[in-house]
């Protein structure tokens, strides 16, 4: 596998303030209603504790029956700024027990809050671009979500 050189880095303007995306990270029930690639697939918070050191693990229920799971640890919270975690996929995935890192920042910008995404220990360019799609859409489903809540 070829070690990709630079962290991926997926960025999106969100039309919200900063304290309701971040409150959507840090409810599980609310977490499970968005935090996936594909409205198709379920996601299951397993585990959750949405505080610093803090565990997670979610299960993703596949279209093809598959049940993927993602787990880590909170290591940094700053309320309405900063979300870092570690991500380590877990059977049946092609990339179980690969140490990574993923942080969320919400930056106050004209139009809402733009919300930056950094996966740091991707192991190669091929599951680089599947997470780069995988975020890029997740973020989607994230303002889709939000609407929704504001249109209620």
């Amino acid at each position: 596998m070829t070690e990709p050189q630079v962290p991926l880095i997926v960025r999106r303007i969100i039309n919200a303030p900063r304290t309701r995306l971040f409150d959507a990270f840090g409810d599980a029930q609310t977490l499970t209603q968005w935090f996936t690639p594909d409205p198709g697939i379920t996601v299951d918070a397993l585990e959750f504790a949405f505080e610093q050191g803090g565990r997670f693990r979610l299960r993703y229920r596949m279209p093809d029956g598959r049940t993927p799971c993602v787990a880590g640890v909170f290591l940094e919270i700053e309320p309405s700024r900063f979300i870092s975690m570690s991500w380590e996929w877990q059977a049946p995935d092609p990339l179980e027990n690969v140490p990574m890192t993923v942080s969320f920042r919400f930056l106050d910008v004209p139009g809402g809050t733009e919300v930056v995404v950094v996966h740091e220990g991707i192991p190669s360019d091929q599951a680089c671009t599947i997470h780069a799609e995988g975020w890029e859409a997740t973020l989607k489903i994230l303002e889709s979500h939000l609407t929704r809540e504001i249109q209620s």
